[in-house]
């Protein structure tokens, strides 16, 4: 009977820790409520995810990682998740006012400052957001960043394209076939970015960790148009506006990322207080392929300021 009570005790203990373990908090920023979840303890880290319009699940094991040893601050970016508003127009979707919402997000918590990681388009997300408020970011980490130009998606997507075997091309010609689009677009935009996924990686094996867990509610397409249209609207080109960050910026870019070497290259230009990794035998999704090495870059980098 007492082994019975000791067990449901522990029981209890473990249920509410991970219960509480990633639970989703929010504030109100500009008449949305803007969702987040906190994973870790330690340095706080705001984890800014790609797409743009990916959903934040999409980063739970970039914070599975680095939470070992940081705070992780994970967001559902306006327009996606938890973070929806009832009409998505340029009113209530847009570069702007998703800056300000990770602003809400880092007064409500009471930081003076704190890391900012960015991932593909969220790496172009921090990097505007350092630019906007260089004063709350301590250090800036850019992981597999997409950079400032926008023409990089050209040869970025002729790299992927280069690396699909016969049977990944037959996949996505059946999913961009009219009739399959036509029937449910969303869906057959999804399975054509499955189909895609192994030119993501150095290891073809291994983009199957991303694509067999792959949901159509991962993506939302029209904040992502949106989100671009207002990129395009508003010239957002932080190549014409010189870098006054001062402060220590890591770039973590595959060696084999179809994004290329040059982009890394010039970010490491843009910011002068900046260290460039390349890390061999790896694509875009770093933290998927080599995850120790990642780990081991940002940790040695955030223990160094």
């Amino acid at each position: 009977m007492k082994t019975s009570r000791i067990f449901f005790a522990v029981f209890l203990f473990v249920f509410a820790i991970v219960n509480t373990y990633g639970q989703y908090k929010k504030v109100t920023s500009n008449g949305l409520d803007i969702y987040y979840r906190i994973f870790g303890e330690g340095v706080p880290v705001l984890i800014i995810g790609g797409g743009p319009g990916d959903s934040s699940d999409r980063y739970l094991s970039l914070c599975d990682l680095l939470s070992q040893n940081f705070r992780c601050i994970l967001v559902d970016q306006r327009g996606t998740g938890k973070s929806s508003p009832s009409v998505y127009d340029s009113t209530t979707v847009s570069v702007a006012l998703t800056l300000s919402d990770f602003e809400a997000i880092r007064n409500q918590l009471g930081l003076r400052q704190w890391t900012v990681l960015g991932f593909s388009y969220g790496g172009f997300l921090a990097s505007v957001y350092t630019s906007f408020y260089p004063s709350t970011v301590s250090s800036l980490i850019l992981l597999g960043s997409m950079g400032f130009d926008l023409n990089v998606f050209s040869h970025f997507s002729d790299n992927i394209m280069s690396k699909l075997l016969p049977s990944d091309l037959q996949l996505l010609d059946y999913w961009n076939d009219s009739s399959r689009v036509k029937a449910d677009p969303h869906h057959a935009v999804v399975e054509s970015i499955r189909a895609r996924m192994p030119g993501y990686f150095y290891d073809r094996k291994k983009s199957l960790i991303v694509s067999q867990t792959m949901k159509d509610s991962d993506f939302n397409f029209e904040m992502g148009d949106l989100i671009w249209n207002d990129v395009f609207e508003k010239k957002i080109d932080l190549t014409k506006v010189k870098s006054g960050f001062t402060n220590p910026v890591l770039i973590l870019h595959g060696r084999q990322d179809p994004l290329g070497e040059s982009v890394p290259q010039m970010l490491s230009q843009y910011y002068k207080n900046s260290r460039l990794i390349f890390i061999e035998k790896c694509g875009h999704y770093s933290w998927i392929e080599q995850p120790e090495k990642v780990k081991s870059a940002i940790n040695e980098f955030i223990s160094e300021k």
